[in-house]
């Protein structure tokens, strides 16, 4: 395992404690503001196991509020079980939401699993399921904003050569009201879904949106010669909500507004980039 130790200490370093600030815990049953995303994914019944494995998960929120209402949540769960029923799974959830005039309010959450070196002499495969969700909601189009984006990712590699394999990603984005709304559902050809249990549905434009994907399938790919395989999957997911300030108060929101954006630019950055700090390591073990 030594030619990974600096996999697992780019890995392991993200996992930092999380950071909250929240101006007020509770909002009345109706938002103004509602943004959410969610991504789940759970493997059962690999056809081999790993020699090691790593989780990682992290998640931060900010809520600042200059008259109204906000708060934000943020979860995550990663877990890699080899033991007992050889499965893997993990979660992350992000959520914001506000009313009244002056707020604004963010949250981001990562998870990610490793299961390195499974060692395979014909064929390797597993079961999987999943879920993706992204949801945006405002009442005035003129002073609200409400943004939702979500990103899962799998990918497979050839532990020695750190050749990429095999992926599946899934990704998306609502900007309520604007003009970035998108939706990826990209798998490779060695998944095979199951089209009785998997869904896709989104519905852009207007004051609410949503994209949402529930899946079910299997992973199967055969090998010439016996292969060591290395299994990253990872998600991130980032809400924020905000209002518009009228011209007399755009000074004072001026200076909570670069906070936020600090915070929520450098967190995007980090999360986002998780999978790729370990695929570059792993190409130069």
């Amino acid at each position: 395992m030594k030619k990974y130790t600096k996999v697992v200490k780019r890995f392991l370093a993200l996992a930092t404690p999380a950071i909250a600030t929240s101006i007020l815990a509770t909002l009345p049953s109706q938002a103004a503001t509602l943004a959410y995303s969610e991504s789940k994914f759970n493997i059962n019944n690999f056809s081999s196991s790993p020699l090691n494995v790593r989780t990682l998960t992290d998640n931060v929120t900010t809520a600042i509020s200059t008259g109204g209402l906000v708060t934000a949540d943020a979860n995550a769960e990663a877990k890699f079980n080899i033991d007992a029923n050889n499965s893997a799974s993990n979660l992350s959830f992000s959520q914001a939401q506000g009313q009244g005039d002056g707020y604004t309010g963010s949250a981001e959450s990562f998870a990610g699993i490793i299961g390195y070196d499974f060692i395979v002499d014909k064929e390797f495969s597993f079961d999987f399921s999943g879920l993706f969700n992204l949801k945006t909601s405002i009442d005035d189009a003129v002073t609200e904003r409400a943004n939702a984006r979500g990103e899962f990712l799998y990918e497979l590699y050839d532990s020695e050569t750190g050749n990429l394999l095999d992926s599946f990603k899934i990704s998306g984005n609502l900007s309520t009201i604007g003009n970035n709304d998108a939706f990826v559902f990209e798998p490779s050809s060695s998944i095979t879904l199951d089209s009785s249990q998997t869904s896709i549905d989104k519905s852009f434009g207007g004051t609410q949106e949503y994209a949402l994907t529930s899946f079910k399938g299997k992973y199967s790919r055969t090998f010439d010669k016996s292969t060591r395989l290395t299994l990253i999957e990872s998600k991130s997911n980032q809400v924020s909500v905000y209002t518009i300030p009228e011209p007399s108060t755009i000074l004072g929101s001026l200076f909570s507004c670069t906070m936020f954006g600090a915070v929520s630019i450098r967190k995007r950055k980090r999360a986002s980039s998780a999978a790729l700090l370990v695929n570059k390591d792993l190409r130069s073990v």
